[in-house]
């Protein structure tokens, strides 16, 4: 069975998509789900989020026809990652539509995985692009507030537009609320809005503004390593149930 290819993007930064790639996969593990991180975002972040316990994995033959990683490295048994090689600088690689497409078609990664998480840049480039055409799923990580909610709907339509010209073969969009507090008046005004207008089964379960998520990544653990009883990794928890009830 083929894995399932989660693609985590937003066309702006500091959107907790790092994050959230980190701890979902985490979570998935905990599942005993074999999971591979991508990371595409040449600032290479996806490494500080689980530190010093990653160990490499003989060079896998796929990874030899994609210049942008420097690596296969292990987290434990249900996580591997193709690590970003950060000496290729800012400049974004050239790559075609379909080359990640292509790349998860590799035998290695249809038999060994479950799911694929992909970690993308922050700007609508050739990387981004193919990264989002490759997907099975595609979450928008936002905090709910009006500019955020601009920038979601560009995408969202962005994307379902591709899907409907056939460039893209996700079978469902999301939102996931990050950064929330339910405290605020326009946080809860925003989600009812994303409700009401993109549906209740676009809006994934929210992720609560809790320090412990930063303070994990400054440990370079996932969350629920670090602070299991927290609500981040609640959050994370309730999250991975959710697409894990979605994907079956």
């Amino acid at each position: 069975m083929a894995p399932e290819v989660i693609v985590v993007a937003n066309r702006k930064g500091g959107t907790a998509k790092t994050t959230t790639v980190v701890n979902l996969a985490h979570q998935l593990a905990v599942q005993q789900q074999r999971v591979l991180i991508l990371d595409l975002d040449n600032q290479g972040h996806i490494e500080f989020g689980f530190g010093h316990k990653l160990s490499p994995v003989p060079q896998a033959q796929w990874l030899e026809t994609t210049p942008m990683f420097k690596g296969l490295f292990r987290f434990n048994p249900w996580i591997d990652l193709a690590l970003a090689d950060t000496r290729l600088g800012e400049e974004e690689q050239p790559v075609k539509l379909h080359s990640f497409c292509y790349l998860l078609e590799q035998s290695d990664i249809q038999h060994h995985y479950d799911v694929v998480l992909i970690d993308t840049p922050p700007t609508l480039g050739p990387v981004l692009l193919a990264a989002l055409a490759a997907a099975n799923r595609i979450v928008i990580p936002a905090e709910p507030t009006p500019l955020a909610s601009d920038g979601v709907d560009k995408l969202l339509k962005a994307c379902t537009r591709a899907i409907q010209s056939r460039r893209f073969r996700a079978s469902r969009i999301e939102i996931l609320p990050v950064m929330v507090d339910k405290h605020l008046t326009l946080h809860r005004q925003t989600l009812r809005q994303w409700v009401s207008r993109f549906g209740h089964d676009r809006v994934l379960p929210a992720i609560r503004r809790n320090i412990k998520l930063a303070e994990a990544f400054s440990r370079q653990q996932p969350v629920a390593e670090y602070a299991p009883r927290c609500a981040g990794a609640q959050d994370y928890k309730a999250l991975c149930k959710t697409l894990f009830i979605h994907q079956r």
